[in-house]
């Protein structure tokens, strides 16, 4: 015999799953956020090309030293510029670590296009890359 209170503690936990949904939706872009950034603004969009994800980081090495190699022979014509004034704008691949994962990424670049153009040379040689849009942090000031 089903108790009388189950089917509100199910729509309870139904709807606290629906507004779960939407927070962390909701979190991964700002009010009126459309994605595309414009150059050299603070806090704007910066764009990675996501190359390998793993758990392993002797596997991500690998990747790191296979993307660094392709980076080189691309014509510079290829290579889009990096954004200046991130932590990995000096290294066209980098390796980070964010649990459970290392990502092993190409960029950053200032825009979508740039990211794409890169991905579609780099999907034959990677075919797990995608792109991936970041928030550039505001630089800090020095005292």
């Amino acid at each position: 015999m089903p108790l009388p209170n189950a089917l509100p503690v199910r729509v309870l936990t139904i709807l606290a799953g629906v507004w779960m949904s939407g927070m962390v939706l909701g979190a991964c872009s700002g009010p009126g956020s459309t994605g595309r950034s414009s150059e050299g603004e603070p806090g704007t969009r910066i764009y990675h090309v996501q190359l390998r994800l793993t758990e392993d980081k002797g596997r991500a090495t690998e990747a790191l030293g296979r993307a660094s190699r392709w980076w080189r022979e691309r014509p510079p014509a290829d290579r889009p510029p990096l954004v200046q004034g991130t932590s990995s704008s000096g290294r066209p691949v980098t390796i980070t670590w964010k649990a459970p994962l290392y990502r092993v990424r190409l960029g950053p670049f200032a825009t979508e296009t740039q990211a794409e153009a890169v991905l579609d040379a780099a999907r034959p040689a990677f075919s797990e890359a995608f792109v991936a849009p970041d928030r550039a942090a505001a630089p800090t000031q020095k005292r």
